[in-house]
Order: structure tokens, then C-alpha cells, then sequence
């Protein structure tokens, strides 16, 4: 089974990043091509129309606005942290600043735009720094470094984000792919594609949406009624989790995930060829520029890159679920069979292996160099929950 679960997860993967079910251009038939920081402009040579869904080419719903809300999600809401709106220039980077705002107590900010993005159909990047969070996967304290969010457009109907690991593997997949030659509209679907292929291996979440696909997953938050099998907020729990399975803080396991998916396939190198560094503790501080690749972390872990190996940890917390219950319907919905795929379950030895799995990542908790201001603080318990967070 775990063979036939990688696979799919290649396949996945590579789909995603092939477009995420679109790369339809964004400009109409004809227009001229977008200018910096612009989705589409106007054919006659005026002001820029309006702006488009990249993945459909229709018109954003809504109206102009200037008005921002939203939320920085990790694992749960990020605290103090900065938030800077930027348009977004043809090449996929940043280009002027437009807006700032710092999250509250429970992760949500609000701002006001210097300009309207829907003036000159621009998309706009969110960049959250800084910031603390509690980690699902073992009740830690962590920093937030860097998050981001690309979005194509801002209106009346649109105006509200949520910017979480899985939006930044999209923003920095955009960016590789505008950076290289490719148009906004292609590299926001591919980044897109990518970030829902990475939810729930195909695109699961708000399966009744037909209105605005490949975008409204911007404005999910984890874990709510719209998130479909809490595809999205098992997805950063896992991130989480990955983070306790080998010692690493979460914002490094957010940058190293990114990293592996910025080629459009999982990948222990950069764009350029240049090894993916993870870092290393050294006398309880983790130094990002210490010498230890992911090919070294992935060679030692049967060679499973980092998105892969977060979905395993779904799995066996779904298995350790349903084992204890005695009811396998959440696992099988949330993880059908494939045709001529055994039921793990009822072939044996499923809830033993699942058990043994989740219960070794949980006794790192009380030893990880991550989690010593937690063990040594004041009134600590250990772990009585997995720390894969299923449902969290």
C-alpha cells in the first residue's frame, strides 16, 4: 500500500505542477500582454480592464476596493505578526507596497490600501513576518518567519485572506515560475494547482464551488465547515507533525517544503541545482546555516520527500482514529481505495503498525531540542494525544 500511496502522491504532485487544472491565460483574446504588476490591460492602450480568474479567464466578482481583512494561519492563529500588501510585477516579485497591518490575539488584521489593485487589475502578494503561534503537534510555542500569499485580484466580493504555509508554496512556485519567462496568470495556476494538490491530493476542498475555482481556497479557514474532510487543516498539522517526527522548527519546515517544490516536483535541490540546507541545532539554537541537506534527512527516511511523508502522517492518524473506534469510514473517505487495492484494515496488521508509528513520534516530544522550554517549563504534561493532529 505505502508503494501505490507514493505514487499517487507523484502523480499528484506532477499534475499540480502542470498547471493545478488550468494555466488558461488571463488577458483577453488579443490584449496586449500584461504590464508590471498587472493581470491584464486594456487592448486600446488606456487603463487596465478588469481583473480576471487566471484559472477560467472570467471576470473577478465585485467591485473596486481598498479594504483588506484576513488572518495569518499556521497551525492555528499567528500573533503579532506583520502584514505587508505588495502588487505584484510581471517577473513575480515584489513591486510597490500598498499596505500594512499587524495581526491581533486571535491571528485576524485588517488594513486599507493606499491604491485599488482592481484599478489596474494587479495581483497582490501578503507577506506575513514575525509572530508567535501553539503548534498542534506538541503544544510548543512557535516563531512564524515568513508567509505569503499571492492573490489575483482584490474586490468587494474578495477581500478577505488567509495566509498559511500551503498559500506560501504557491506564492514561491509563482514567483519561480513568472521569474522564469512564464505569464502571472500561468504561474499563479501552477502555484495554486501545486498548494491544492498538497491539501488533499487532488483538489478536495470547496468541491461546490464553480464559480471561482483555484481561488477561493484563499479565503478558507482551517479546519471550518467549508474545508472539505479537513483536507486543509490535516495538511498543516501534518506540517506540524513532520516538524516534531525530526526535530525541526516549523517556520524551517515550511521554508524546506516550499524549497522542495519550487522545480514542480519534489525535489532535494533548487531551482539552480543547489542542495536544499536544512540547518542544525547547535547548543540549543537552530542555525538555518549550519551544513545538513534534506538529501541527507531524505536518504535516511527511505528517501521520502517532505510532502509524502506528511501524508503518511495522515494516514496513520486516521488508522490509530478509526482503529479505536472500530469504525474505518473516516479513513476510507477521507483516503479511498484504490481499484484492486487491499483494505489495510481487514489484511492485518494495519492498527498494530499505525499504533507503533504514531506512538514513536509522540515519545519525541519529551526529548526534542524543539520542545525543551516546553518539557522543562512549569507544569508540563506529557503528550496523551497524537501529535499528528487529525480534526485539531
Amino acid at each position: 500500500m505505502k508503494k501505490l500511496l507514493l505514487a499517487s502522491l507523484v502523480v499528484c504532485a506532477t499534475l499540480a505542477a502542470c498547471g493545478g487544472g488550468g494555466g488558461g491565460s488571463a488577458n483577453p483574446a488579443g490584449a496586449a500582454a500584461p504590464a508590471s504588476g498587472a493581470s491584464g490591460t486594456n487592448p486600446a492602450g488606456g487603463a487596465s480592464t478588469t481583473p480576471t480568474n487566471p484559472f477560467n479567464n472570467q471576470q473577478a466578482p465585485g467591485a473596486s476596493t481598498t479594504t483588506v481583512t484576513g488572518e495569518v494561519f499556521n497551525s492555528g492563529a499567528t500573533v503579532g505578526a506583520t502584514v505587508a500588501a505588495y502588487l505584484v510585477n510581471a517577473d513575480g516579485s515584489n513591486g510597490t507596497i500598498i499596505g500594512t497591518a499587524t495581526t491581533g490575539t486571535d491571528g485576524t488584521f485588517s488594513m486599507t490600501l493606499n491604491q485599488s489593485p482592481y484599478e489596474t487589475a494587479s495581483y497582490v502578494r501578503l507577506v506575513a513576518t514575525g509572530g508567535t503561534y501553539t503548534s498542534t503537534s506538541d503544544n510548543t510555542t512557535q516563531t512564524n518567519s515568513s508567509l505569503e500569499l499571492v492573490t489575483p485580484y482584490i474586490t468587494t466580493a474578495f477581500n478577505n485572506f488567509v495566509i498559511t504555509p500551503l498559500t506560501h508554496v504557491a506564492s514561491q512556485r509563482t514567483t519561480q515560475v513568472a521569474s522564469t519567462g512564464g505569464s502571472l496568470a500561468n504561474a499563479y495556476t501552477s502555484g495554486a494547482g501545486m498548494a491544492l494538490s498538497l491539501i488533499g491530493m487532488s483538489d478536495p476542498i470547496l468541491s461546490q464551488d464553480t464559480g471561482t475555482p483555484g481561488v477561493d481556497y484563499l479565503a478558507l479557514v482551517p479546519g471550518s465547515v467549508g474545508d472539505t474532510l479537513n483536507a486543509y487543516a490535516d495538511a498543516l498539522n501534518a506540517i506540524e507533525a513532520y516538524g516534531v517526527q525530526h526535530d525541526l522548527p516549523s517556520s524551517v519546515v515550511e521554508q524546506v517544503l516550499s524549497q522542495s517544490q519550487l522545480t514542480g516536483n519534489a525535489s532535494t535541490t533548487l531551482p539552480n541545482g543547489m542542495a536544499i540546507n536544512i540547518g542544525q541545532w547547535q547548543s540549543g539554537t537552530f542555525d538555518t546555516s549550519a551544513s545538513f541537506t534534506l538529501a541527507t534527512l531524505e536518504a535516511a527516511n527511505a528517501n521520502e520527500p517532505p510532502f509524502a511523508e506528511m501524508h503518511q502522517f495522515m494516514l496513520w492518524e486516521y488508522g490509530v482514529t478509526d482503529c479505536a473506534s472500530g469504525n474505518f469510514t473516516p479513513y476510507f473517505t477521507r483516503f479511498p481505495l484504490a481499484a484492486g487495492e487491499p483494505n489495510i484494515f481487514t489484511s492485518g496488521g494495519a492498527c498494530t503498525s499505525y499504533g507503533t508509528f504514531v506512538s514513536n513520534i509522540d515519545a519525541k516530544v519529551a526529548t526534542n531540542q524543539r520542545s525543551i522550554p516546553l518539557v522543562t517549563g512549569p507544569g508540563y504534561v506529557p503528550q496523551t494525544t497524537p501529535v499528528v493532529g487529525v480534526g485539531q
